[in-house]
């Protein structure tokens, strides 16, 4: 849908100017990291050798889908109850989605690195 990140970036500012809590989302979506470790309670109980779990098992673009993307619905497309008409269209919907998942999302996680390298 878009040729580069800048294309994406200045359709995505359109639709931001007209629903600024938009721009959170791209934030949310550039910014995002895997999550630390939790400290342990009990420092003897430490393995330098077993693998974070909480780590591991993250993925970055399953955190889009459980915690970004339902923040997104109410904003843009057919689920906005709001004015301005223009982001209630499935257009602006497509355009806004596909700018923060293939555009913004930093795929922090190993599976969604390979996953879109290949792709590539």
């Amino acid at each position: 849908m878009f040729p580069s990140l800048a294309a994406a970036r200045l359709r995505f500012d359109d639709f931001a100017r007209l629903e600024p809590r938009l721009t959170a989302l791209w934030t949310a979506c550039t910014d995002l990291a895997r999550p630390e470790s939790e400290e342990l309670d009990d420092p003897f109980d430490f393995d330098p050798y077993a693998q974070d779990a909480i780590a591991d098992d993250w993925c970055t673009e399953d955190h889009f889908f459980r915690f970004i993307k339902p923040q997104l619905l109410p904003l843009v497309g057919w689920q906005r109850s709001g004015d301005p008409a223009e982001l209630q269209t499935s257009d602006a919907y497509d355009a806004v989605y596909t700018a923060l998942f293939h555009f913004a999302l930093h795929r922090t996680c190993a599976c969604c690195r390979v996953q879109h390298k290949s792709a590539a």
